[in-house]
């Protein structure tokens, strides 16, 4: 496929396995440069050296927490001028609205939701100035079709499928 990727900066998080990896992949065989984000260091230097020798594309590693604002906000200083944003760090765990904590469901916002808010913040007002750009946000189906058993994940989902539409219909 053909996305007219070379020349294009690519910011993916979660990027070191996965679904993030994947993508990764995906973006790099079509010519865009990238900037993966995860905790692992070691994990991401495996992907930048695999991808760096399979497709000879730029890739920069940023190992941190992205549950941390003081991370993110350094991630999204180092990735200023982005033209896509992928969005795909965290999982939110499973449980009832009576099972999940405070804390525990704190914690899982903090990277899924808050992490995904606060990079679109930091990316986005870049983006619409320059009438061009994308982010995309990897969340799951929960949003759409709720359950009790996964209550944090749900709500976080239809949270964020609520943020992707609203940036969607402004540029």
């Amino acid at each position: 496929m053909e996305l007219e990727l070379s020349g294009k900066r690519v910011l993916i998080t979660g990027a070191s396995r996965g679904i993030g990896r994947a993508v990764a992949e995906t973006l790099a065989a079509e010519g865009g440069s990238l900037d993966l984000a995860a905790r692992s260091e070691a994990d991401l230097a495996t992907a930048r050296d695999e991808i760096n020798d399979r497709y000879g594309v730029q890739v920069t590693i940023h190992p941190g927490d992205l549950s941390k604002a003081e991370t993110q906000d350094a991630l999204a200083k180092a990735t200023a001028g982005i033209d896509i944003l992928v969005n795909n760090a965290g999982a939110i765990p499973r449980g009832t609205i009576d099972e999940i904590d405070d804390a525990t469901w704190r914690e899982a916002w903090d990277l899924k939701v808050f992490g995904f808010i606060n990079l679109c913040r930091a990316h986005y007002p870049a983006m619409r100035a320059r009438g061009d750009g994308v982010i995309v946000n990897i969340i799951g189906g929960a949003g759409k079709r709720p359950s009790p058993g996964y209550v944090a994940g749900s709500v976080g989902n239809a949270a964020m499928m609520a943020l992707t539409q609203a940036l969607g219909q402004t540029f």
